[in-house]
């Protein structure tokens, strides 16, 4: 593969990915496996991608492979911790987001500075087994909400989101998912901003911006036909 063919095979995936298109940026990385299976960008990317699939042993097998060629980083902890998170390895989880928020990334200045505020919050829940148990059922109403939303009982989807997200302070992704059935389901960019900037706060999440970015466009969009 050469190397125009694999910047675009890498850009076309990460595009898809941000639209929450998992299949279609799945496609891309394996693309980009075929000629270069041990880089960084498709060990860490299809993990990633594979993790937002619900795919967890999988995604799991390429976090701890590219650990293993490349040895620890604060992003290596940071996928593992949540990954853990996840699939309820509270200890594990909590040992691992520990160990990234020493990384000099997650100091003030540092790159990842804007993920510190999550994490902690994250370690503070593991470190709770009261508050943990919590994340398990905001998980199982996680899955209700998607099942509901699959079957078109759009409004109970968008409850279910948000009774999960109650359950679980740092459960972005129901924020958003409920953001995303009011605007582009029901129309209602207005009430799907606040939920989709609340998701943002958290996350910074850069799937999150491009829909804060186009429910913002949205509500302009309605504004000058009034």
């Amino acid at each position: 593969m050469n190397k125009l063919y694999a910047s675009l095979c890498e850009r076309f995936g990460l595009n898809a990915y941000v639209a929450g298109n998992y299949k279609k940026a799945e496609q891309w990385f394996r693309k980009l496996e075929q000629s270069e299976p041990t880089s960084i960008r498709v060990l860490r990317n299809l993990g990633v991608i594979l993790l937002a699939e619900g795919r967890a042993e999988e995604a799991e097998r390429y976090f701890l492979k590219e650990e293993k060629l490349y040895g620890a980083s604060f992003y290596r902890h940071s996928a593992l911790a949540d990954l853990a998170y996840a699939t309820g390895k509270r200890k594990e989880a909590a040992r691992r987001y520990r160990m990234a928020l020493k990384e000099p990334e997650c100091a003030e200045g540092g790159s990842a500075h804007h993920m510190r505020g999550l994490m902690e919050k994250r370690l503070a829940i593991c470190e709770d087994e009261k508050r943990y148990v919590d994340t398990r059922r905001a998980m199982e109403l996680f899955r209700q909400a998607e099942a509901l939303r699959e079957e078109g009982a759009h409004q109970k989807a968008i409850d279910t989101f948000l009774e999960s997200f109650a359950l679980d302070e740092t459960n972005w992704p129901a924020l958003n998912n409920a953001a995303s059935i009011y605007m582009n389901v029901l129309k209602l960019p207005a009430e799907a901003e606040p939920l989709f900037s609340q998701a943002f706060e958290l996350s910074h999440s850069i799937q999150v911006a491009r829909n804060v970015e186009l429910c913002r466009q949205a509500i302009g969009r309605a504004q000058k036909k009034k």
